[in-house]
């Protein structure tokens, strides 16, 4: 991935940052890139804050989450520190509580108790005779991980189609500290919700991840299946099965992750910091010189979500048309939608991109699939306190505080000026135009609810 460029990237960076790091007594090993299976910890407060610091924090955090876990119960969320970053079997972030653990259902449709952490025990939305041990994209709400989230509580917005004709579809879990926070306060019930009166706030150290997963085919070459980190035999809501019989099917799928959102919440940093990765080949590249993402086409790969023939724009259909509308029984999904065509809209940080490099050139990363993901936003609270409802944590990168302020644009590392990508292409397709990111969405969907930016509580809970 070309060391001596990613190190001289990489030096440009901490030249950048180093006066302010000396100023602020952070430490220069918070920007200097590892694979390790521990993340760092926090992010002190800076003045201003650098985006190296947080660019690593982010990669720790991404390759702490990536590493080979213990898989017995009682090790849940836990790194097997015998094993490698490259070693086969579930990652640490793979063994978390996912949301329909921690969210369950009753006979009765109504919230049930979850099982206790050291546990795979509990209901599966693929019926009983799936394991909850075992990767399951599914959701007691049929075909609700379908869909994307949107800036309305409780409300989604439409599905993500690939260039193979398949459903995008997402999960959600939560580490220990974030499994404790909820069920110790029993968020999982709707009457017990916090509220802006009555605040809740999750413990110091909980961390939530939103994956995204493509379904493979067999026009996915085992070349292309080589370039992701692939799952196999997972329990996938079936389209066809499920509009025979009338009712949500699952059948076992290979998948690939093409997107990760990762959120931290911590010490300093009590609105959470955030990040978000993709995998490089979703969408071309669209970064100038330095700054520029890596092209799938120079490995002779193709886009998951683009076709290089038709138009580069995003082009989601109408919002009156039944395929952008959120899939349910009510508009159920097509048997053989039609592919989203989708494109990034704004530049990569350029900053972000060099730390990219850095990792993408560290031995333990660079002959794995994870030096095919990289970083493509991270955004943190520079305002902390007070924490409650009405503070958002004044995030950056974000828009002025006063309206109708210009939007300062960033110098990218190959000379250009461009507004910071802020979206994901995979999470938030349809949403890459500021003032959305994911600080500002979680914020009107949870936080300003007095949720702690945990936004699936409102629509999960019971």
């Amino acid at each position: 991935m070309g060391g001596g460029r990613a190190d001289r990237r990489l030096a440009v960076a901490i030249a950048v940052a180093g006066p302010l790091l000396l100023a602020t007594g952070v430490a220069a090993e918070d920007i200097e890139p590892k694979a390790l299976p521990d993340r760092i910890e926090d992010v002190p407060a800076t003045r201003p804050d650098p985006f190296p610091a947080f660019a690593n924090f982010a990669w720790r955090a991404f390759v702490a989450l990536a590493w080979p876990a213990r898989t017995d119960p009682e090790r849940r969320g836990q790194p097997d520190r015998s094993k490698r970053l490259g070693d086969p079997g579930p990652r640490v972030w793979e063994t978390f509580k996912s949301r329909f653990e921690v969210f369950q259902r009753g006979p009765d449709g109504g919230a049930s108790t979850p099982a206790r952490w050291a546990s795979y025990g509990g209901a599966n939305p693929c019926g009983a005779a799936a394991e909850n041990r075992v990767k399951t994209l599914a959701a007691f709400d049929a075909f609700a991980d379908f869909n994307q989230a949107s800036f309305t509580p409780g409300r989604f917005e439409g599905p993500l189609v690939a260039q193979n004709r398949t459903y995008t579809r997402y999960e959600v879990r939560f580490n220990q500290a974030a499994f404790d926070s909820i069920v110790g306060h029993e968020w999982y019930r709707r009457d017990h919700l916090p509220t802006p009166e009555q605040p809740g706030q999750f413990d110091v150290g909980s961390i939530s991840v939103k994956a995204a997963w493509r379904l493979l085919t067999e026009a996915d070459t085992p070349a292309v299946r080589g370039r992701y980190y692939v799952v196999h035999d997972a329990e996938v809501v079936d389209v066809a099965g499920s509009l025979d019989a009338g009712k949500a099917v699952c059948a076992k799928r290979d998948i690939a992750l093409v997107g990760l959102h990762i959120a931290v919440k911590t010490l300093y940093r009590p609105q959470w910091l955030w990040s978000s990765f993709e995998h490089v080949d979703n969408v071309p590249p669209i970064g100038l010189k330095e700054a520029r993402e890596p092209d799938a086409r120079a490995a002779s790969a193709p886009y998951s979500y683009n076709d290089p023939g038709r138009e580069q724009a995003l082009t989601p259909p109408p919002p009156e048309a039944r395929a952008a509308r959120p899939v349910s029984w009510d508009n159920p999904p097509e048997r053989d939608p039609d592919p989203t065509q989708v494109v990034r809209t704004h530049p990569i940080n350029g900053e972000i991109m060099a730390i990219n490099q850095a990792y993408w050139s560290l031995p333990e990363v660079r002959d794995t699939v994870w030096s095919h993901y990289m970083l493509v936003a991270t955004q943190w609270p520079t305002i902390t306190q007070p924490v409650g409802p009405q503070n958002d944590g004044r995030f950056f990168p974000g828009l002025p505080v006063e309206p109708n302020t210009p939007v300062e644009p960033y110098q990218t590392a190959g000379g250009g000026e461009a507004r910071d990508n802020l979206a994901n292409t995979t999470m938030e397709t349809f949403a890459q135009a500021p003032p959305a990111s994911c600080m500002a969405c979680h914020h009107v969907v949870s936080n300003a609810l007095g949720r702690d930016f945990g936004a699936v509580m409102e629509s999960d809970a019971r």
